[in-house]
C-alpha cells in the first residue's frame, strides 16, 4: 500500500471514530440539556410550588425573595375594574424566606415564611353629620372616616410534600400543600364583622359609620386555613423549551370558599444562563363563603370626597369570604453562578372578583446546595 493511500485509510478510520464518539456523547448533551433546564426550575424563588420537578436526595434549595405590589383599581362582582374610591391607594411588599429539600425516591419538602407590609392609603370623608348637641368642630372631627391603614408582620406560613412519579423528559407528581395564617387579623367588612346584612346596616347607620369601626379588609392575607392538592405534568427539550401546567383544588376552612385553582408556565433556555417564561394562575370559588361584614362601596368610585353628599354615594354590599382571580404575567431567570440565580418577574391580575387589580414585581435568590457532598 502506497504511503498515499495509507494516509486516506486513517483519515476514513479517523472519522469513523469521531463519529462513533460524537453518537456516544450525544445522549450526555441532551442529558445535560435536560438537566439544566431542570435544575433552574427547581431552585428558582417563590416557584417552587408549581414546579412537578422533585429535588433530588439530599439537594437544599434555599430562597430569599421581595414582592411588591400595587394597585388603584378592583374588581367587585361585576368582574370589571374600577378605581379606588377617594383617590385610593394600595401597596403591599413581602419578604419571603423558603426552602425545599430532596428526600430521595421522587419526594421533598417546602417550607416559605413570610413577612409582609400591607397598606392602604385614600382621601377622608364625612359620610354623618354632627349630633346636634354636640359643637361644630367636636362632631364634625369624630365623624372623619379615613379608611388609610398599613398592617405588618407574619403572613401566611405554607408547608408543602410533593412525590414525582415520572422521570425524563415528561414528568409527572402530586403535592400537597398547606396554607396557615400566622394569628394576624383576617379580613372584615368595611366597618367590621358586625352587620352582616344589608338590613341590619339601613336599620341604625350612625350605629356603624364610625371612625373607630373602620376595619375593611387591609390585611396580611386571608385568615383562613387552606389544604391545595395538585396534579403537576411537565416537559423539557434538549434545546431548553419547558413547559408545565398544575390543575388542583384547594380546601378552605372556617366557612371560606373552596376553590378550583389551575396554573400553567411556559419557558425558553437562552445560551447556557438566561431563561423566559410566561405564564398564568387562576382560582375560581366552586361555592358561596360564609359573610363577614357589609362592603361600603361608592356608587361614582371617582367623585371626590368633597362631593360625597353623606351616604347618597354609597351603595351597600354583604362580603363573603369568596375570591376569584385571574393572573398574567412572565420574568427572566438569570443563573450568575453554578447554584446561584436571579429571578426577576412581573404579575397582574387581569379579572376577579372581590380582589384588588394588582400590578406585582418579584425579585429573588435562590442557591442550590448539595448537603450530600457528591459530585452530582
Amino acid at each position: 500500500m502506497s504511503p498515499q493511500t495509507k494516509k486516506k485509510s486513517a483519515r476514513k478510520s479517523c472519522s469513523r471514530s469521531e463519529r462513533i464518539e460524537n453518537r456516544a456523547r450525544r445522549p450526555r448533551r441532551l442529558a445535560r440539556g435536560f438537566a439544566g433546564v431542570v435544575l433552574l426550575l427547581c431552585a428558582l424563588g417563590g416557584e417552587v410550588r408549581a414546579s412537578p420537578w422533585a429535588l433530588p436526595s439530599g439537594r437544599l434549595a434555599v430562597t430569599g425573595s421581595v414582592d411588591y405590589s400595587f394597585a388603584t383599581r378592583e374588581f367587585l362582582d361585576a368582574r370589571r375594574a374600577r378605581p379606588f374610591p377617594l383617590e385610593g391607594f394600595f401597596q403591599s411588599t413581602t419578604f419571603n424566606l423558603g426552602s425545599r429539600y430532596g428526600l430521595g425516591r421522587g419526594w421533598d419538602l417546602e417550607v416559605n415564611i413570610p413577612v409582609k407590609v400591607v397598606s392602604y392609603a385614600s382621601e377622608p370623608v364625612i359620610l354623618l353629620p354632627p349630633a346636634p348637641d354636640v359643637p361644630v368642630f367636636d362632631g364634625f372631627q369624630e365623624n372623619v372616616i379615613d379608611p388609610s391603614r398599613t398592617e405588618a408582620g407574619i403572613a401566611n406560613i405554607e408547608a408543602a410534600v410533593r412525590k414525582q412519579w415520572l422521570r425524563g423528559p415528561a414528568v409527572f407528581s402530586t403535592q400537597l400543600v398547606a396554607k396557615i395564617p400566622a394569628g394576624y387579623q383576617g379580613p372584615a367588612g368595611t366597618f367590621g364583622e358586625s352587620p352582616t346584612t344589608q338590613e341590619e346596616f339601613l336599620e341604625n347607620p350612625a350605629r356603624f359609620v364610625r371612625p373607630e369601626n373602620v376595619r375593611d379588609d387591609v390585611t396580611l392575607g386571608d385568615g383562613q386555613v387552606d389544604l391545595t392538592a395538585w396534579l403537576h405534568g411537565g416537559a423539557s427539550t434538549s434545546e431548553g423549551l419547558f413547559l408545565r401546567a398544575a390543575i388542583g383544588y384547594r380546601l378552605r376552612l372556617d366557612g371560606a370558599a373552596d376553590q378550583v385553582v389551575t396554573e400553567a408556565r411556559i419557558g425558553q433556555l437562552f445560551g447556557k444562563r438566561v431563561v423566559l417564561y410566561g405564564g398564568y394562575r387562576w382560582a375560581y370559588s366552586v361555592e358561596e363563603g360564609r359573610p363577614i361584614g357589609i362592603s361600603v362601596a361608592a356608587v361614582d368610585s371617582e367623585l371626590p370626597a368633597t362631593e360625597y353628599g353623606g351616604l347618597t354615594n354609597l351603595f351597600l354590599r354583604e362580603l363573603r369570604l369568596e375570591q376569584d382571580e385571574l393572573r398574567v404575567g412572565g420574568g427572566a431567570i438569570i443563573k450568575i453562578f453554578p447554584r446561584t440565580e436571579i429571578n426577576i418577574g412581573y404579575e397582574r391580575t387581569v379579572w376577579g372578583r372581590n380582589v384588588a387589580e394588582v400590578n406585582a414585581f418579584t425579585l429573588s435568590v435562590g442557591y442550590l446546595a448539595n448537603l450530600l457532598g457528591s459530585a452530582s
